[in-house]
């Protein structure tokens, strides 16, 4: 017995110290995480911050002339002398920018860039990027919500960016709001959806708390709030909402005299990167196309046609100059019957070909959608009920519906593009009735801004306008 009561002895010993060795490895662990959780994300931020600081002083600071670069006479760098350097030049072009002569001189280089075939996409997508990011009237996230998405009885958190205003308002019968229904773990894309009022339920959390709750699938939930708690939050989400309509009625009505000097230095410095950023992109793009297809072409060409083999400089674009002349000459020859006869020989070739044909196929239907001169990609903007009854989105018409899909449907369908929010790039294709959809009359670049701005931007609604024109006639004839 005397046995057994010393195993059993060592087995309590064992036990009691077992828990303590779990515990101080349990303490060690979450102290562990705990340090991760502190340090990952300031060293993350500062590693990130020393990347892009270093990178512009070495974009910016070689640019400077020796007498003006403080380096050449310190025995030292500075690092963020690149970086202050751009700050300054960028408030200087958003102040030029902001008078007469900037912006007569900013029309006209959109002008000149409008001309260019493919530069003026560039531009126009970019510069509708840094207008919706950079607006100084966006209002970003203001408060956050559950709505019944996608369809009734089933919730999902999302993010009013303010009051619906504009066309799209008129068009309901309600007032409506603009909300963000954002993705997991991604917020940063989503849907931007118009819902009625009385269908948003507004939730006693902060936004951080919001996309913390959405970026966690669930997992990480805010604390239950007292009423007074969440009083404090509803009020400040209300405050903030009211600092900004007043921001945009003082910019409307050109009260910028009472803006202190930080805020009009601010200004002027988004001003300088609306003005900047895009053009600076689209050369950027284009001269590194350029030299992309200067590189590809031109070890192609013989010596004695080369003119660079016997001209003391390079030629940037030859390579380019030659491939459009080449294709014009194929186009030309293809558009004969003997051309016509080649390329069909051809095809009928590569459709022998088990796996080269399907590539050929995808790649010769894509390019016919976008160069096709009938192709009008997007067409119209339109308003339809998504992914429920009383519950809005913007799409664009992209062309009627045909063959298989439209003999399948009772009704005559057309085909809408549904893009995702901040990214209109993806999407969804859907096929809607046509008596189910509501016609816009803001531009493609209106919706698109409005899209990717999750509703911040919105264009002036037309019909209005038109309304009150009609209105003011008969006015003017009296008067007369």
């Amino acid at each position: 017995m005397s046995g057994v009561d010393g195993a059993k002895g060592k087995d309590e010993l064992d036990g009691k110290r077992g828990p303590g060795r779990s515990g101080v490895l349990s303490r060690l662990r979450t102290y562990f995480f705990a340090g991760i959780l502190v340090t990952a994300p300031v060293g993350i931020t500062f590693w990130l911050a020393w990347k892009v600081i270093g990178f512009i002083d070495n974009q910016v600071t070689p640019l400077v002339p020796p007498q003006w670069n403080p380096e050449t006479y310190l025995p030292f760098s500075i690092p963020g002398l690149g970086l202050i350097i751009s700050i300054v030049v960028l408030i200087v072009i958003g102040f030029v920018a902001a008078g007469y002569a900037g912006r007569a001189l900013v029309r006209l280089g959109e002008r000149l860039v409008a001309r260019v075939p493919v530069a003026r996409s560039v531009y126009s997508w970019t510069k509708q990027v840094f207008e919706t990011v950079l607006s100084q009237q966006s209002a970003a996230f203001n408060e956050v919500v559950v709505v019944e998405y996608p369809c009734r009885g089933i919730w999902a958190v999302g993010f009013i960016t303010g009051q619906t205003v504009g066309e799209v308002q008129g068009l309901t019968e309600e007032t409506v709001f603009n909300v963000f229904i954002p993705a997991t773990p991604n917020p940063t894309t989503g849907f931007l959806l118009f819902i009625p009022a009385r269908d948003i339920h507004h939730l006693d959390m902060t936004v951080e708390e919001g996309i913390k709750l959405v970026i966690s699938g669930g997992i990480v939930v805010p604390p239950q709030r007292s009423a007074e708690e969440a009083a404090k939050i509803a009020e400040a989400a209300s405050a903030r909402a009211r600092r900004i309509d007043a921001e945009r009625a003082g910019e409307q009505h050109g009260d910028g005299g009472k803006l202190d000097l930080l805020k009009r230095l601010r200004n002027y410095f988004f001003a300088g990167v609306l003005v900047t950023a895009p053009i600076g992109i689209t050369i950027w793009i284009a001269w590194s196309l350029v030299g992309f297809v200067d590189d590809q072409v031109m070890p192609l060409i013989p010596d004695q046609w080369n003119p660079e083999s016997y001209l003391p400089f390079s030629l940037p674009g030859l390579g380019v100059l030659v491939i459009i002349v080449g294709l014009v000459v194929i186009g030309f020859f293809a558009a004969g019957v003997v051309g016509r006869n080649l390329v069909g020989i051809g095809e009928r070739l590569l459709d022998r070909m088990p796996v080269i044909r399907s590539i050929y196929a995808a790649i010769k239907q894509l390019i016919e959608t976008v160069f096709k001169e009938q192709s009008k990609a997007f067409r119209e903007v339109v308003l339809i009920q998504y992914p429920r009854k009383e519950s809005w989105a913007i799409g664009f018409v992209t062309g009627e519906t045909e063959t298989h899909v439209q003999h399948e449907t009772a009704r005559n369908v057309v085909n809408v593009f549904l893009p995702t929010t901040p990214n209109p790039t993806s999407g969804f294709l859907l096929f809607v009735p046509r008596e189910d959809i509501q016609a816009l009359g803001m531009t493609i670049e209106e919706g698109i801004k409005m899209v990717v701005s999750g509703g911040i931007v919105t264009p002036p609604d037309r019909r209005e306008a038109a309304d009150e024109g009609e209105g003011d006639e008969p006015k003017i004839a009296e008067s007369a």
